[in-house]
This record gives structure tokens, sequence and C-alpha cells, in this order.
């Protein structure tokens, strides 16, 4: 923070950090600006540690992003482990674990992949991905990590290309606190549908295209929120709404601030996001504490939706089940609609134990 355009990993240290801030004490080190800005944070001061909403933060500036500056600052900082929020970050993860492994770094060190080791994740840009995997295998560079899995799903990632012998710990990531559901109006044959997260091939947004472009007989606005972290994917995604029907109306509005998502949440009838994978989706638990239904792919950790009312997950092989669950919806009246509001709210204040959840974070670092 205040970043947010490379979304839900920014939002899981965001909120870990908030809920357990009395019980630990964080320091954060991170860059003095958003993802892919060329523009530092007004109001920030770099290169010395900081407070941001109660949060000790070190954010380094470009002339200072380098591995020699880094590891005299992580040196020179107390600590008692060390959480790495990513994966294929090179100064971030990689020259830790290298410092690590070369000890110079002797704390433990706990890394939080963020859904980067799922089938659908790899697939994109591949060769690079593997490359790095197993030359990090090969020296010997994941022996001494913890890794943190939020979900069963990302555990068996995790072993699946790191080792079954991997040392996991699998804990959820930490909801955020949320307000009352907002009423909204239902229309048989109406539908409005948004999809809130980046747009990059990852999150599938041609593959929501392709479905409405097949959804005929209702009235659909579908709304496009989140940044364009890749143009040539955007520009593949814009060309192809020139196919939509009549009654489907898509509108793209651009990045939506953190603080904003619940408000907008509530304006529409459904979350749709057919990713390819996700290891958590803070959109999709912020969509249900919202009392919103989710329209999902078969690749996140949020399974068998149908059978609790609170949404689907389909496989991206059967682009016609996401058609009809499309119609489904749109043909819902409002006392059903109200109903499965309820139903989504329920679901997910059952799912989100949030005590044990924070008491498994306080394990894991071993407070």
């Amino acid at each position: 923070m205040p970043g947010y355009l490379a979304g839900g990993p920014i939002r899981s240290v965001a909120t870990l950090t908030a809920r357990l801030g009395h019980d630990l004490h964080f320091r954060i080190i991170t860059t003095d600006r958003d993802f892919q800005a060329k523009q530092a944070y007004p109001n920030v001061s770099a290169d010395t540690w900081t407070n941001y909403q109660g949060r000790e933060v070190f954010y380094i500036s470009p002339g200072n992003m380098n591995p020699g500056y880094l590891l005299d600052l992580i040196q020179r900082t107390p600590h008692d482990s060390i959480y790495l929020n990513s994966l294929f970050s090179r100064l971030f993860t990689v020259y830790p674990l290298k410092w690590k492994k070369q000890g110079k770094l002797h704390a433990p060190l706990i890394l939080a992949p963020r859904g980067m080791l799922g089938d659908g994740a790899l697939a994109i840009k591949p060769l690079k991905k593997k490359i790095f995997l197993l030359t990090a295998k090969a020296y010997g560079l994941f022996d001494a990590v913890t890794w943190q899995s939020t979900s069963a799903q990302e555990s068996l990632e995790i072993r699946k290309r790191i080792g079954k012998n991997a040392h996991i710990c699998e804990i959820s990531n930490l909801p955020d606190k949320v307000g009352a559901v907002q009423d909204l109006a239902k229309i048989p044959g109406e539908l409005r549908l948004c999809f809130i997260s980046r747009i990059s091939e990852k999150k599938n947004l041609a593959f929501a295209i392709d479905v409405l472009m097949e959804t005929k007989d209702v009235n659909v606005v579908f709304d496009v929120f989140g940044p364009v972290e890749d143009k040539s994917y955007w520009e593949h995604c814009q060309a192809k709404t020139a196919s939509l029907p009549a009654g489907i109306r898509m509108t793209y509005h651009g990045a939506l601030a953190p603080e904003a998502i619940g408000e907008t949440l509530g304006k529409y009838h459904a979350l749709f996001l057919p990713t390819h994978n996700e290891n958590y989706g803070h959109i999709i638990v912020e969509a249900l504490q919202h009392g919103r239904m989710v329209l999902l792919s078969d690749q996140t950790p949020w399974r068998n939706l149908e059978a609790t009312a609170v949404g689907y997950d389909l496989p991206l092989a059967d682009k016609a089940a996401f058609v009809n669950a499309i119609a489904e919806m749109a043909a819902m009246d409002q006392a059903v609609f109200d109903w499965r509001c309820r139903a989504c709210a329920d679901y997910i204040d059952k799912a989100l134990n949030t005590e044990t959840i924070c008491c498994d974070y306080k394990k894991m670092f071993n407070a």
C-alpha cells in the first residue's frame, strides 16, 4: 500500500498486517511506486523507514533497487523471519533465496507463491519459468524454505512443482472486513455482470467475451474494471467486442481503487471471472462477502458453488456451461436473487474462520 495495481498479493499483505499488527511487528520492504508505474507515490518518503497507516514500511527508490542495497537493508534490520510475497521477483525473492543458501541471511524464509505455481499461471511465458524452477531446485534454493499455500489446491501445486517433501504451511488469506449487503433490483431477463481484475491473459477476460458472444435473448450489462497489464491482450479483447450481440453492453471503466470495490460490487448481480488460476482470489471473497454471486472457472479454491447456491465453478473447456449459467442468473426474479445474496454472505462467513486463521499465522511465524 498505497499500491493496488498488482492486485491480490498487495491485499494479502495489507489484510495480514492489519489483522495481526497488534500481535506481530511487521517491517515491510517494497518499491516506492505502484506496479508498472513511472512515478513514485505522492507524499511517501523513500529510502527510509516510515509509517503508512500504522505499518512500518521502507519504500526503495529506483536508484537503490539493487542487490547490495537490499541485502544491507535486510541485514541491519532486526527480524526473526523473512516473508517473501512472490515467487518470480528477481530482487525480492530470487536474491534472498541465494543469500540464505550462501549463509548471508540466517532467519527462516517463508515464501508465499500467490498462485504462481498453478498450471494456468505457468502456462503463460512457460519457458522462462520452467528454467528458473529447474535451476533453483538444482542449486537447492528451496531447501530451507517454508512454503505458505492458501488452499489445498495450492498445496498440491507446490508439491507437484517443488517436490513431495516441500515444507508447506496451508493457511488461508485473511479477509477484509465488510459492511452490510446492498439491495439491488433484479428484473427477469436482465443481468448486471462485472469483471474486476487485472487485464492479462491469466485473468481470461477474452474468454468472458467469447461466452457473451454466445449469450442470446437476455440483456446483459458487462462492466470491466482493472488496470491494463498486457496492452496487446487488451487490444485482442477490444477487437472481440465488435461481435457482441445487441443485448450485450460491455464497458471498460479503468482501474478501481481498493476502497471503491465494495460499493462497486453492490451495483452488480454477479462477478464474472473465468480465470486460468487463482490461489485465493480476494475479489471472489469480497463479492461473496457483499452478497453477490460468482461465475468462475474451476481453477480457484472455491468449488462446488452451485450446491450452496452462491455461484458456479465451471471448466473452461465447457463454454456452453458458462452460457447456461448466465441465462439462469438472468432469469432470476427479485425473490430468488435476494435469497441467493443472503446465501452468498452466509456461505463465506462460515468458510472464513478468521480467529483460527490468525492463530495459524502466529504459529507459522513462531509467535
